[in-house]
Protein backbone atom coordinates (compact mmCIF):
# COMPACT_ATOMS: atom_id res chain seq x y z
CA UNK A 1 0.00 0.00 0.00
CA UNK A 2 1.34 3.49 -0.97
CA UNK A 3 1.17 5.97 1.89
CA UNK A 4 -0.16 9.41 0.84
CA UNK A 5 2.13 12.38 1.65
CA UNK A 6 1.28 16.14 1.63
CA UNK A 7 4.26 18.58 1.28
CA UNK A 8 3.97 22.19 2.58
CA UNK A 9 5.55 25.26 0.88
CA UNK A 10 8.43 25.26 3.38
CA UNK A 11 9.30 21.71 2.46
CA UNK A 12 7.89 20.10 5.61
CA UNK A 13 5.66 17.10 5.28
CA UNK A 14 2.24 17.11 6.85
CA UNK A 15 1.00 13.74 8.01
CA UNK A 16 -2.09 12.37 6.36
CA UNK A 17 -4.95 12.93 8.79
CA UNK A 18 -7.25 10.53 6.99
CA UNK A 19 -8.24 7.73 9.36
CA UNK A 20 -6.70 4.43 8.38
CA UNK A 21 -8.89 1.34 8.51
CA UNK A 22 -7.87 -1.28 11.03
CA UNK A 23 -7.76 -4.72 9.56
CA UNK A 24 -8.95 -7.55 11.77
CA UNK A 25 -7.05 -10.78 11.72
CA UNK A 26 -9.25 -13.48 10.27
CA UNK A 27 -9.66 -16.47 12.51
CA UNK A 28 -9.91 -19.86 10.96
CA UNK A 29 -13.41 -21.22 11.33
CA UNK A 30 -13.47 -24.10 13.76
CA UNK A 31 -15.16 -27.19 12.40
CA UNK A 32 -17.32 -28.05 15.40
CA UNK A 33 -19.13 -31.36 15.86
CA UNK A 34 -17.14 -32.92 13.03
CA UNK A 35 -17.53 -36.68 12.89
CA UNK A 36 -17.30 -39.44 10.31
CA UNK A 37 -20.79 -40.66 11.25
CA UNK A 38 -23.78 -38.25 11.04
CA UNK A 39 -25.22 -39.88 14.16
CA UNK A 40 -22.06 -38.93 16.07
CA UNK A 41 -22.26 -35.34 14.82
CA UNK A 42 -25.85 -34.99 16.02
CA UNK A 43 -24.98 -36.65 19.33
CA UNK A 44 -22.09 -34.22 19.91
CA UNK A 45 -24.25 -31.23 18.96
CA UNK A 46 -27.08 -32.43 21.21
CA UNK A 47 -24.92 -32.93 24.29
CA UNK A 48 -23.40 -29.47 23.89
CA UNK A 49 -26.82 -27.90 23.36
CA UNK A 50 -28.29 -29.70 26.38
CA UNK A 51 -25.48 -28.83 28.80
CA UNK A 52 -25.48 -25.22 27.60
CA UNK A 53 -29.22 -24.94 28.18
CA UNK A 54 -28.96 -26.41 31.66
CA UNK A 55 -26.30 -23.88 32.70
CA UNK A 56 -29.02 -21.22 32.41
CA UNK A 57 -31.56 -23.30 34.35
CA UNK A 58 -32.00 -23.11 38.09
CA UNK A 59 -31.58 -26.59 39.52
CA UNK A 60 -34.31 -27.16 42.15
CA UNK A 61 -33.25 -28.52 45.57
CA UNK A 62 -35.92 -31.22 45.33
CA UNK A 63 -37.07 -33.05 42.23
CA UNK A 64 -40.79 -33.35 41.50
CA UNK A 65 -42.68 -36.29 40.04
CA UNK A 66 -43.06 -34.29 36.84
CA UNK A 67 -39.25 -34.13 36.46
CA UNK A 68 -39.20 -37.91 35.98
CA UNK A 69 -41.60 -37.57 33.04
CA UNK A 70 -40.10 -34.44 31.49
CA UNK A 71 -38.07 -34.21 28.30
CA UNK A 72 -36.59 -31.57 26.02
CA UNK A 73 -36.78 -31.87 22.25
CA UNK A 74 -35.15 -30.05 19.34
CA UNK A 75 -36.11 -30.55 15.70
CA UNK A 76 -33.87 -29.11 12.98
CA UNK A 77 -35.23 -28.82 9.44
CA UNK A 78 -32.97 -27.99 6.46
CA UNK A 79 -30.50 -25.97 8.51
CA UNK A 80 -27.37 -24.59 6.84
CA UNK A 81 -25.58 -24.28 10.19
CA UNK A 82 -22.21 -26.02 10.10
CA UNK A 83 -23.28 -27.67 6.87
CA UNK A 84 -19.81 -29.09 6.24
CA UNK A 85 -20.19 -31.44 9.21
CA UNK A 86 -23.88 -31.64 10.13
CA UNK A 87 -26.79 -32.96 8.15
CA UNK A 88 -29.61 -30.47 7.59
CA UNK A 89 -32.42 -32.44 9.18
CA UNK A 90 -32.42 -34.26 12.52
CA UNK A 91 -34.14 -34.54 15.89
CA UNK A 92 -32.60 -34.63 19.34
CA UNK A 93 -34.52 -35.58 22.48
CA UNK A 94 -33.22 -35.67 26.05
CA UNK A 95 -35.10 -37.59 28.71
CA UNK A 96 -35.52 -36.20 32.23
CA UNK A 97 -32.78 -33.55 31.94
CA UNK A 98 -33.01 -32.27 35.53
CA UNK A 99 -32.93 -35.78 36.98
CA UNK A 100 -29.80 -36.76 35.08
CA UNK A 101 -28.20 -33.38 35.78
CA UNK A 102 -28.69 -34.14 39.48
CA UNK A 103 -27.29 -37.67 39.05
CA UNK A 104 -24.15 -36.30 37.40
CA UNK A 105 -23.61 -34.09 40.41
CA UNK A 106 -24.11 -37.01 42.84
CA UNK A 107 -21.63 -39.10 40.85
CA UNK A 108 -19.10 -36.22 40.96
CA UNK A 109 -19.14 -35.57 37.22
CA UNK A 110 -18.44 -31.92 36.40
CA UNK A 111 -20.63 -30.41 33.70
CA UNK A 112 -17.70 -28.89 31.80
CA UNK A 113 -15.85 -32.22 31.78
CA UNK A 114 -18.99 -34.06 30.66
CA UNK A 115 -19.56 -31.55 27.85
CA UNK A 116 -15.92 -31.47 26.73
CA UNK A 117 -15.58 -35.25 26.69
CA UNK A 118 -18.72 -35.89 24.64
CA UNK A 119 -18.96 -32.90 22.30
CA UNK A 120 -15.42 -31.70 21.57
CA UNK A 121 -14.13 -34.91 20.00
CA UNK A 122 -15.74 -37.68 17.99
CA UNK A 123 -16.53 -40.79 20.07
CA UNK A 124 -15.18 -44.16 18.96
CA UNK A 125 -16.59 -47.67 18.76
CA UNK A 126 -15.01 -50.48 20.73
CA UNK A 127 -12.49 -52.36 18.61
CA UNK A 128 -14.10 -55.29 16.85
CA UNK A 129 -12.68 -58.64 15.82
CA UNK A 130 -11.64 -59.45 12.29
CA UNK A 131 -14.54 -59.39 9.86
CA UNK A 132 -16.83 -57.51 12.25
CA UNK A 133 -18.10 -54.05 11.42
CA UNK A 134 -17.77 -51.27 13.98
CA UNK A 135 -21.42 -50.32 13.47
CA UNK A 136 -22.43 -53.74 14.81
CA UNK A 137 -21.28 -52.69 18.27
CA UNK A 138 -23.83 -51.54 20.84
CA UNK A 139 -21.25 -49.40 22.62
CA UNK A 140 -19.10 -46.41 21.85
CA UNK A 141 -16.80 -44.36 24.08
CA UNK A 142 -15.79 -40.77 24.69
CA UNK A 143 -12.34 -40.01 23.32
CA UNK A 144 -10.89 -39.59 26.84
CA UNK A 145 -12.40 -42.97 27.81
CA UNK A 146 -14.29 -41.53 30.78
CA UNK A 147 -17.76 -42.37 29.48
CA UNK A 148 -19.41 -45.23 27.65
CA UNK A 149 -22.54 -44.77 25.54
CA UNK A 150 -24.85 -47.72 25.00
CA UNK A 151 -27.31 -48.00 22.11
CA UNK A 152 -30.39 -49.81 23.36
CA UNK A 153 -33.92 -50.87 22.44
CA UNK A 154 -37.28 -49.21 23.08
CA UNK A 155 -38.11 -51.84 25.73
CA UNK A 156 -35.01 -50.87 27.71
CA UNK A 157 -35.94 -47.18 27.41
CA UNK A 158 -39.40 -47.88 28.81
CA UNK A 159 -37.98 -49.95 31.67
CA UNK A 160 -35.38 -47.30 32.50
CA UNK A 161 -38.00 -44.54 32.59
CA UNK A 162 -40.37 -46.64 34.70
CA UNK A 163 -37.64 -47.41 37.26
CA UNK A 164 -35.78 -44.09 37.18
CA UNK A 165 -37.42 -42.66 40.30
CA UNK A 166 -36.53 -45.80 42.31
CA UNK A 167 -32.99 -45.76 40.92
CA UNK A 168 -32.57 -42.09 41.80
CA UNK A 169 -33.93 -42.59 45.34
CA UNK A 170 -31.54 -45.52 45.85
CA UNK A 171 -28.52 -43.49 44.64
CA UNK A 172 -29.49 -40.68 47.03
CA UNK A 173 -29.92 -43.15 49.91
CA UNK A 174 -26.48 -44.66 49.25
CA UNK A 175 -24.89 -41.25 48.61
CA UNK A 176 -23.64 -42.54 45.26
CA UNK A 177 -21.80 -45.48 46.86
CA UNK A 178 -23.15 -48.30 44.71
CA UNK A 179 -21.84 -50.80 42.17
CA UNK A 180 -24.86 -50.17 39.92
CA UNK A 181 -24.17 -48.49 36.57
CA UNK A 182 -23.75 -44.75 37.01
CA UNK A 183 -26.29 -43.40 34.52
CA UNK A 184 -25.58 -39.80 33.47
CA UNK A 185 -27.97 -38.95 30.60
CA UNK A 186 -30.37 -40.53 28.13
CA UNK A 187 -31.20 -39.42 24.59
CA UNK A 188 -33.09 -40.26 21.43
CA UNK A 189 -31.60 -39.14 18.12
CA UNK A 190 -33.36 -39.30 14.75
CA UNK A 191 -31.09 -39.13 11.71
CA UNK A 192 -32.34 -39.79 8.17
CA UNK A 193 -35.51 -41.31 9.59
CA UNK A 194 -33.60 -43.79 11.81
CA UNK A 195 -34.04 -43.57 15.60
CA UNK A 196 -31.19 -44.24 18.02
CA UNK A 197 -31.81 -44.59 21.77
CA UNK A 198 -28.73 -44.19 23.92
CA UNK A 199 -27.70 -43.85 27.53
CA UNK A 200 -24.44 -42.40 28.85
CA UNK A 201 -22.67 -44.05 31.79
CA UNK A 202 -19.37 -43.78 33.59
CA UNK A 203 -16.86 -46.20 32.13
CA UNK A 204 -15.81 -48.89 34.63
CA UNK A 205 -12.46 -49.15 32.82
CA UNK A 206 -11.67 -45.43 32.68
CA UNK A 207 -8.01 -45.81 33.50
CA UNK A 208 -4.55 -45.31 32.02
CA UNK A 209 -3.69 -48.87 33.05
CA UNK A 210 -4.12 -51.64 30.50
CA UNK A 211 -6.83 -54.19 31.27
CA UNK A 212 -5.08 -57.53 30.75
CA UNK A 213 -8.11 -59.73 31.33
CA UNK A 214 -11.82 -59.05 31.46
CA UNK A 215 -14.60 -61.23 32.91
CA UNK A 216 -18.40 -61.02 32.70
CA UNK A 217 -19.72 -62.95 35.72
CA UNK A 218 -23.34 -64.02 36.30
CA UNK A 219 -22.91 -66.91 38.73
CA UNK A 220 -24.13 -69.39 36.08
CA UNK A 221 -22.13 -72.09 34.28
CA UNK A 222 -24.52 -73.14 31.47
CA UNK A 223 -23.39 -71.58 28.17
CA UNK A 224 -21.10 -69.30 30.15
CA UNK A 225 -17.76 -69.77 28.41
CA UNK A 226 -16.11 -67.50 25.83
CA UNK A 227 -16.11 -69.05 22.36
CA UNK A 228 -12.88 -69.63 20.45
CA UNK A 229 -13.85 -66.79 18.11
CA UNK A 230 -14.37 -64.45 21.06
CA UNK A 231 -11.02 -65.42 22.55
CA UNK A 232 -9.19 -64.47 19.36
CA UNK A 233 -10.68 -60.96 19.34
CA UNK A 234 -8.66 -57.88 20.31
CA UNK A 235 -10.35 -57.50 23.70
CA UNK A 236 -12.03 -60.80 24.64
CA UNK A 237 -14.53 -60.96 27.49
CA UNK A 238 -14.26 -64.19 29.45
CA UNK A 239 -17.14 -65.70 31.43
CA UNK A 240 -17.92 -67.76 34.51
CA UNK A 241 -16.51 -71.11 33.32
CA UNK A 242 -13.34 -69.36 32.13
CA UNK A 243 -13.06 -67.70 35.56
CA UNK A 244 -13.27 -71.13 37.22
CA UNK A 245 -10.86 -72.79 34.76
CA UNK A 246 -8.34 -69.98 35.29
CA UNK A 247 -8.61 -70.60 39.05
CA UNK A 248 -9.10 -66.87 39.27
CA UNK A 249 -9.67 -65.21 42.63
CA UNK A 250 -10.09 -61.58 43.68
CA UNK A 251 -7.27 -61.27 46.21
CA UNK A 252 -8.15 -58.19 48.22
CA UNK A 253 -8.15 -59.32 51.85
CA UNK A 254 -11.00 -59.65 54.32
CA UNK A 255 -11.67 -55.97 54.99
CA UNK A 256 -12.00 -55.01 51.31
CA UNK A 257 -13.93 -58.18 50.57
CA UNK A 258 -16.49 -57.27 53.26
CA UNK A 259 -16.81 -53.77 51.81
CA UNK A 260 -17.38 -55.00 48.23
CA UNK A 261 -19.76 -57.77 49.27
CA UNK A 262 -21.71 -55.31 51.41
CA UNK A 263 -22.32 -53.09 48.38
CA UNK A 264 -23.13 -56.08 46.19
CA UNK A 265 -25.66 -57.48 48.65
CA UNK A 266 -27.43 -54.13 48.93
CA UNK A 267 -27.46 -53.55 45.16
CA UNK A 268 -28.64 -57.06 44.32
CA UNK A 269 -31.42 -56.86 46.90
CA UNK A 270 -32.54 -53.61 45.28
CA UNK A 271 -32.52 -55.18 41.80
CA UNK A 272 -34.54 -58.16 43.05
CA UNK A 273 -37.27 -55.83 44.37
CA UNK A 274 -37.50 -54.37 40.85
CA UNK A 275 -37.82 -57.90 39.37
CA UNK A 276 -34.50 -57.42 37.53
CA UNK A 277 -32.27 -60.36 36.62
CA UNK A 278 -29.56 -61.39 34.12
CA UNK A 279 -27.12 -58.70 35.34
CA UNK A 280 -23.36 -59.30 35.58
CA UNK A 281 -20.34 -58.17 37.49
CA UNK A 282 -17.83 -56.83 34.97
CA UNK A 283 -14.31 -57.41 36.30
CA UNK A 284 -11.12 -56.06 34.75
CA UNK A 285 -7.68 -57.23 35.88
CA UNK A 286 -4.40 -55.35 35.43
CA UNK A 287 -1.28 -57.37 36.22
CA UNK A 288 1.27 -54.94 37.67
CA UNK A 289 4.40 -56.95 36.79
CA UNK A 290 3.19 -57.43 33.22
CA UNK A 291 2.35 -53.75 33.00
CA UNK A 292 5.85 -52.78 34.12
CA UNK A 293 7.38 -55.13 31.56
CA UNK A 294 5.21 -53.74 28.76
CA UNK A 295 6.12 -50.15 29.56
CA UNK A 296 9.70 -50.57 30.70
CA UNK A 297 11.85 -47.63 29.68
CA UNK A 298 8.84 -45.43 28.98
CA UNK A 299 8.74 -42.73 31.63
CA UNK A 300 5.31 -41.59 30.50
CA UNK A 301 3.84 -45.00 31.24
CA UNK A 302 4.99 -45.41 34.86
CA UNK A 303 1.51 -45.87 36.33
CA UNK A 304 2.18 -49.41 37.57
CA UNK A 305 5.42 -48.38 39.31
CA UNK A 306 3.60 -45.52 41.02
CA UNK A 307 0.96 -47.98 42.19
CA UNK A 308 3.49 -50.15 43.97
CA UNK A 309 4.94 -47.15 45.81
CA UNK A 310 1.80 -45.25 46.79
CA UNK A 311 -1.05 -47.77 46.41
CA UNK A 312 -3.11 -44.97 44.87
CA UNK A 313 -4.65 -44.97 41.38
CA UNK A 314 -4.61 -41.68 39.49
CA UNK A 315 -5.98 -41.25 35.99
CA UNK A 316 -4.20 -39.31 33.28
CA UNK A 317 -4.91 -35.59 33.06
CA UNK A 318 -7.38 -34.24 30.52
CA UNK A 319 -5.32 -31.62 28.64
CA UNK A 320 -8.25 -29.26 28.00
CA UNK A 321 -8.60 -28.53 31.70
CA UNK A 322 -6.35 -27.33 34.45
CA UNK A 323 -7.72 -29.49 37.18
CA UNK A 324 -6.39 -31.67 39.93
CA UNK A 325 -5.75 -35.29 39.07
CA UNK A 326 -8.66 -37.42 40.10
CA UNK A 327 -9.44 -41.08 40.21
CA UNK A 328 -11.80 -41.49 37.27
CA UNK A 329 -12.40 -45.21 37.57
CA UNK A 330 -15.59 -45.99 39.46
CA UNK A 331 -14.42 -48.86 41.68
CA UNK A 332 -10.79 -49.90 41.92
CA UNK A 333 -8.68 -51.83 44.39
CA UNK A 334 -5.27 -53.50 44.70
CA UNK A 335 -4.47 -57.01 45.82
CA UNK A 336 -3.94 -57.43 49.54
CA UNK A 337 -0.45 -56.42 50.71
CA UNK A 338 0.25 -60.05 51.70
CA UNK A 339 -0.08 -61.20 48.07
CA UNK A 340 3.19 -61.31 46.13
CA UNK A 341 1.69 -61.06 42.62
CA UNK A 342 0.21 -57.58 42.50
CA UNK A 343 -2.99 -56.99 40.51
CA UNK A 344 -5.36 -54.06 40.16
CA UNK A 345 -9.09 -54.78 39.90
CA UNK A 346 -11.77 -52.66 38.24
CA UNK A 347 -15.35 -53.77 38.78
CA UNK A 348 -19.02 -52.82 38.62
CA UNK A 349 -22.47 -54.18 37.81
CA UNK A 350 -23.71 -54.03 34.21
CA UNK A 351 -26.80 -55.02 32.18
CA UNK A 352 -29.34 -54.15 34.86
CA UNK A 353 -32.23 -53.43 32.48
CA UNK A 354 -33.58 -56.95 31.97
CA UNK A 355 -36.88 -57.72 33.66
CA UNK A 356 -38.17 -61.21 34.40
CA UNK A 357 -41.19 -61.18 32.06
CA UNK A 358 -43.09 -63.67 29.91
CA UNK A 359 -40.19 -63.96 27.46
CA UNK A 360 -37.72 -64.78 30.21
CA UNK A 361 -40.13 -67.27 31.79
CA UNK A 362 -40.42 -69.05 28.44
CA UNK A 363 -36.62 -69.08 28.11
CA UNK A 364 -36.37 -70.51 31.63
CA UNK A 365 -38.73 -73.36 30.72
CA UNK A 366 -36.87 -74.12 27.47
CA UNK A 367 -33.42 -74.15 29.11
CA UNK A 368 -34.66 -76.28 32.01
CA UNK A 369 -35.99 -78.86 29.56
CA UNK A 370 -32.70 -78.86 27.66
CA UNK A 371 -30.23 -78.90 30.56
CA UNK A 372 -32.29 -80.41 33.40
CA UNK A 373 -33.90 -78.98 36.52
CA UNK A 374 -30.64 -78.78 38.50
CA UNK A 375 -28.59 -76.98 35.84
CA UNK A 376 -27.24 -73.53 36.68
CA UNK A 377 -28.95 -71.69 33.83
CA UNK A 378 -28.84 -67.89 33.81
CA UNK A 379 -32.57 -67.38 33.19
CA UNK A 380 -34.21 -67.86 36.61
CA UNK A 381 -36.50 -65.86 38.87
CA UNK A 382 -34.98 -62.64 40.26
CA UNK A 383 -34.81 -63.95 43.85
CA UNK A 384 -33.08 -67.16 42.70
CA UNK A 385 -30.76 -65.21 40.44
CA UNK A 386 -29.76 -62.87 43.29
CA UNK A 387 -29.07 -65.72 45.72
CA UNK A 388 -26.93 -67.69 43.26
CA UNK A 389 -25.09 -64.58 42.06
CA UNK A 390 -24.11 -63.57 45.60
CA UNK A 391 -22.99 -67.10 46.45
CA UNK A 392 -20.75 -67.19 43.38
CA UNK A 393 -19.28 -63.76 44.10
CA UNK A 394 -18.68 -64.59 47.76
CA UNK A 395 -16.67 -67.64 46.71
CA UNK A 396 -14.64 -65.59 44.20
CA UNK A 397 -12.64 -63.72 46.86
CA UNK A 398 -9.47 -64.77 48.62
Amino acid sequence: KVKKKITLSNGDEMPDTKKQKKRKALKMKRKVFRASDPMFSVFMWGVHHSVSQLTHTTIPPLLLDSDFKAYSKVSIENSNFNSDNMIGKFKFKEYCPLVFRNLRERFAVKEEVFNQALSANEPYYEERGEGQKERSSKFFFSRDNRFVIKLFHTEEVELMLSKLSEYYAYVVEKDGQTLLPQYLSMYKITVSGVEYHMIVMKNIFSTSLKIHKKYDLKGSTVDREASEKEKTGPHPTYKDKDFIKDEMRIKVGEEKRAEIMGMLESDVKFLATLKIMDYSLLLGVHNVARGLEEHSGDEEQSSSDDLLESEELKAEDIPEYEEEEEETSIHTCLTDESIAEKEVYFYGLIDVLTKYNATKRAAHTAKTMKHGAGAEISTVRPDQYAKRFLEFMNSSFT
